[in-house]
């Protein structure tokens, strides 16, 4: 097969050759530019546009870990169950849930039920709530009352339990 094509390339006179030459050249660029800098160039832009928000994330994820840290570090609480209750109770007197909002104990767990509660103030309250007393939510019922942005809720908060070391 090498032999025919090399005497088919000798047939071929010196502009002929020229031209075959020049030819495969411009295909050999062709492939070199299509498998190897076009993809290159596309992957670098792709890997540029990503990258801002892969570093948001990084740096999300640092801030996450400090606060995973520092909540593990944090001796848990020893209160009993009324103490709980009053610090809760507190809180959401604090966050301006104070009347709207009910904070009873059922056996271990703490009840929260409130009623006609903006829904914003209820998740940051809930939220600063588990952070300060390292409660969990077991159980969670809301619905949304007549007037836009108020609900009604009511949450069954569990006590961190005491581990053994």
């Amino acid at each position: 097969m090498i032999e025919t094509l090399l005497q088919k390339w000798r047939g071929l006179a010196r502009r002929e050759r020229r031209m075959v030459a020049g030819g495969l050249t411009v295909i050999v660029l062709a492939l070199i530019y299509l498998l190897l800098i076009e993809p290159a160039t596309v992957g670098r832009g792709k890997i540029s546009a990503e990258l801002p928000g892969l570093r948001a994330q990084v740096s999300r994820m640092e801030l996450l870990a400090g606060e995973v840290r520092r909540l593990a570090s944090a001796p848990l609480a020893a209160d009993s169950s009324s103490q709980l209750r009053e610090r809760i109770e507190q809180s959401a007197v604090s966050a301006g849930l104070g009347a709207l909002a009910q904070v009873g104990l059922a056996g271990e767990r703490i009840e929260v039920k409130a009623k006609g509660v903006p829904f914003a103030t209820l998740v940051d309250w809930l939220d600063s709530v588990l952070r300060e007393t390292r409660v969990r939510v077991v159980d969670a019922n809301v619905s949304r009352d007549l007037q836009p942005g108020l609900v009604t809720a009511k949450v069954v908060l569990e006590a961190p339990r005491q581990e053994k070391r």
